[in-house]
Order: C-alpha cells, then structure tokens, then sequence
C-alpha cells in the first residue's frame, strides 16, 4: 500500500468493548460501576478498567471470537494488577520526592492521537471510537495513565540503578555459570543483508508499469485497470481509489509526484518500496489531494534472494573465523539504526520475545557463537549471542534492577492500604461480591 494504515485494529477495538459492556445484558440488571480496588485513598473503578481492556484488545488485534469469557476475565486480572502497581508507583514518586512532569506526559498524548488521527483520518477515527463506545477523552486518559507509569517506572530504575553494582568477577562467574547452556537472558547483535530486486528486475517491472501507462493514454479506464492489475489489495476494489490525503500520510516519492500532478494527469511509474505505481490526480481539495493508483509490486526474483544468502553467509564466515563481529555490522548492516551500534540490539531479551527465526537457531547456540543466516521477511540475519563484558555486564544489570524494582513495590505495599474487591463482570465472571 502506498499509505502506511494498520488496516482492521478499531474493528477488534469495537468489538471488545461491545462485547465486554454488553455481554448476556438481558439476563440481569445492568451494574453502572463498581469500585474494584483501594490502594491507600485512590480507588480503581470498574469502567477504568474495562476503557484499558478496548486499547489491549486493539493492540493485539482480538476479534469478538477471542474474547471468550475466560480471556475476558484474564485480561481483566492483568489490568487491574497494572492499575494497582502504577498506584503503587505515583506513592513511591511521591515517598521519594520524584516528580512526574506532566507536560511530558501531555506531548506524548498529544503525539499518540495525532498519529491515530493521521493514520485513520479523522472522520474515520472519530466514527470507530464512537462504534466501541468510547470517547476521544477516554483514550486520551488511557494513554496519560500509560505514559505516566512508564515514565515512573523508568525515574524509579534510574534511582534504583545507582544501588546495583556488577563486578568484573561477577561477569566471570556468570559466563562460567552459562558456558554450557543459554542464560534466561541474553544480549544479541546482529547484521542485516537486505533481499533486494536487481536492476534487470526493477527494469522488467517498470516495463510492466509502462505497458499499462500506454493503455491509459489510449482511452482504456484507470478504475477498470486497477482493479485487473493492482496488487494493493486495500484500494483494488475501489479502482485504485485512494480518497482524499494529505501531505505526511503517504511515503514520500509517492506524495511528492501525487502533489505535483493537476487533476486527470498520469504520473510515470513511481518507485517506492511497494513496487511501482501509477498515480492518477482526480482532485485537490485545499491541503489534500484525491488520488487513485494501481501498484505493480517488486519482488525480488529467486536469484535475488540467492545473492542476499551468499553474502550474509560470507560475512557469518569471517565472523565466525574471529573478525569483528561489530565492525562487520557497522560496515555491511542494511539496518541501519543498530548497524551504527556495531549491530547491538536494545535488550537484553528472553528467547520468548525475540522473533521465532531468531529463537530457534538460538537454541541450538551458545554465548560468543555466530549463526549462519536466517531469513525473515526483512532479510538475511547473522546473529550473535553477544558475551562481551558490556554484553553480560546489562544483563546481570538487569536482572538484579527488576529484583530490587519489585522489592521497592512490595516495601510500597506493604507500607500502604491495599484491597483488591470482588467485582461483577456482567456475565458471572471474575470474583463475586
């Protein structure tokens, strides 16, 4: 697609609140509220929870079918636990003199909805929100309590960081410790090589693009075109249409030739890295253009990807031979924002939450190894298991910081009033009062 839309999240969106405000309603009287937890003298209300429940449901794309009773009540739990600590977290601030600026807060709320808004459009945007039966105002609160608990929790492990030492010997031990198996935690670099079409192939596609240009100029019609040759499949239907746009919401080879185009003109084949398009202008309207577009992809051939496999493999050889791992990446990563870091990526990690190309060659790999290359959909990878001193030195950093985090939460609780109260969740589900 041209744009960058997410496609079908409101729609799961709609369908979880729908279905857990909603759910067997005929069957009992409808409960307005319920206060559902106490912590010190700041109550967490039902509704609070339900409103956090739409914005998971959204973000993990649940359809009405997953959201079974017990995944209801799951979920449920697992917010409600979220509230209770974020509680827990603004008295610790408080206890520790450790203030939140909420301007800060407020820029990244502003920012969140803004790309909603643009990815969406707003009449769009404002149509799903009033369709899952919640407000503009409701999802703005959902995002300042969610930035407002990562910002704590980022001051606290900033404070708690100065508390946690690792010594050089620590290092060694854990190292000894591991030499046979992989830690629960791990620091991984990697390079990229990026699977990219040839100049022959680009030229066979252009070509292809071309041909179709030269039916439009006979008479032949755009709509009629598109929906026989575009592979966008979210405006195939439509002819190609792709209602009206606005600068910022398209990739931009794509939006510079849409807004240099007069109504009714015919763009040559434009590159982007969908493949190529064919932009018809049909209106300006003010800021924003109206424009259709059949999209003849890019795909790099058999060949293609051959060559991509033969270099990764070359560069997991010299690495594996003993050359630099970080120069390697730093030199030849198609990736570019860690390829500056000598290819380390942003962790530590679990094997969980590493992509399952990576986790399962990672299983049969040991601290300091160098895989072969493993493809996904962005490339061929090298990977290593980092055992550096930096390396091991964050991840034992890291575990004794989320030790010592939930110590000072636990201290925090013990300290205060907490009550977790029985709560309805309108089908009989969750602890009843």
């Amino acid at each position: 697609m041209a744009g960058n839309h997410p496609g079908g999240a409101w729609v799961a969106l709609a369908a979880c609140v729908a279905l857990i405000c909603t759910t067997n309603a005929a069957a009992k009287p409808q409960l307005l509220d319920q206060i559902v937890a106490v912590v010190d003298d700041q109550i967490v209300l039902r509704s609070d929870v339900m409103s956090s429940m739409a914005l998971v449901a959204m973000r993990q794309g649940l359809s009405r079918e997953d959201l079974t009773p017990d995944r209801v009540s799951e979920l449920f739990e697992v917010i409600l636990g979220n509230m209770i600590q974020e509680k827990l977290l603004l008295a610790r601030a408080e206890q520790d003199s450790i203030e939140v600026d909420e301007e800060i807060i407020e820029r990244a709320v502003r920012s969140r909805v803004r790309e909603l808004k643009a990815e969406h459009g707003e009449e769009a945007f404002a149509g799903q929100l009033a369709e899952g039966g919640v407000t503009e105002r409701d999802l703005r609160e959902q995002y300042r309590q969610e930035f407002r608990k990562d910002f704590l929790r980022q001051r606290m492990y900033t404070s708690l960081n100065q508390q946690v030492e690792v010594s050089f010997k620590d290092v060694q031990d854990y190292k000894a410790r591991y030499k046979d198996e992989l830690p629960p935690l791990l620091s991984i670099s990697h390079l990229l090589v990026a699977i990219e079409a040839s100049d022959d192939r680009a030229a066979e596609v252009r070509a292809q693009a071309n041909a179709i240009i030269d039916r439009l100029k006979k008479g032949e019609d755009f709509a009629a075109l598109a929906q026989q040759y575009s592979s966008d499949a979210g405006s195939r239907e439509d002819g190609g249409d792709l209602g009206y746009f606005p600068r910022g919401r398209m990739v931009p080879a794509f939006e510079e030739a849409a807004f240099t185009l007069r109504p009714g003109e015919i763009s040559a084949p434009v590159r982007t890295k969908f493949g190529y398009h064919i932009i018809k202008v049909e209106a300006v309207l003010g800021d924003q253009v109206r424009a259709r577009h059949i999209l003849i992809p890019l795909q790099p051939s058999t060949r293609d990807v051959k060559t991509a496999y033969d270099k990764a493999l070359d560069l997991a050889k010299k690495a594996q031979a003993g050359e630099d791992f970080a120069e390697l990446a730093r030199e030849h990563s198609a990736h570019e924002e860690t390829a500056k870091k000598g290819g380390r990526l942003p962790g530590p990690f679990t094997q969980e939450n590493l992509p399952s190309e990576f986790s399962d060659v990672l299983k049969t790999m040991r601290m300091g190894e160098v895989s072969a290359p493993i493809q996904t959909e962005y490339g061929w990878h090298v990977v290593k298991v980092n055992d550096d001193q930096d390396g091991v030195r964050e991840i034992i950093q890291q575990v004794r910081l989320q030790e010592r985090f939930e110590a000072v939460l636990s201290e925090t609780r013990a300290r205060l009033y907490v009550e977790v109260r029985p709560y309805d969740l309108g089908y009989g589900g969750g602890p009843q009062p």
